[in-house]
């Protein structure tokens, strides 16, 4: 048997890099496209099935949906980061893509946002405009 440093990555193993999405490590070579507030779009040069198995090693929890075009991964938790929820979707590089593009990223930040302490059912749909039977307030403001 052949020992091997510890660093050694398995056959097949992509190895993490130091950029996050939500917690979400994502894979070495891969890039950030553009960063928004709840939605991170990253390329990389795995091709999809790679870089899918490379995102489920890294959540738990939700439903995954695999797909010839895509995999989604709707409402996970990223292993290092277990407050978060995510929805992700992983798909083949638009044939636009360059630098050696393959696959895509996009992950959204889904997490519920917390619930403002103290108050009552009734005054938290007001706060969201509604009332407490769920109808608008004021349908005005829906034009």
């Amino acid at each position: 048997m052949e020992n091997k440093p510890p660093d050694h990555l398995a056959p097949n193993e992509v190895a993490e890099g130091k950029e996050r999405a939500f917690g979400l490590p994502l894979p070495q070579l891969s890039r950030d496209e553009a960063r928004f507030p709840r939605t991170v779009h990253v390329v990389s040069p795995l091709p999809m099935e790679d870089l899918a198995n490379f995102v489920r090693a890294r959540v738990k929890g939700g439903t995954i949906t695999p797909g010839t075009g895509s995999t989604g991964l709707n409402n996970v938790t990223p292993l290092a980061e277990p407050k978060m929820t995510l929805s992700i979707e992983v798909r083949a590089a638009s044939p636009r893509a360059s630098d050696g593009a393959r696959s895509e990223l996009v992950v959204h930040d889904v997490t519920a946002a917390p619930l403002e302490p103290g108050l009552t059912d009734a005054e938290r749909w007001k706060k969201a405009g509604f009332t407490p039977d769920g109808k608008v307030a004021d349908p005005t403001h829906l034009q």
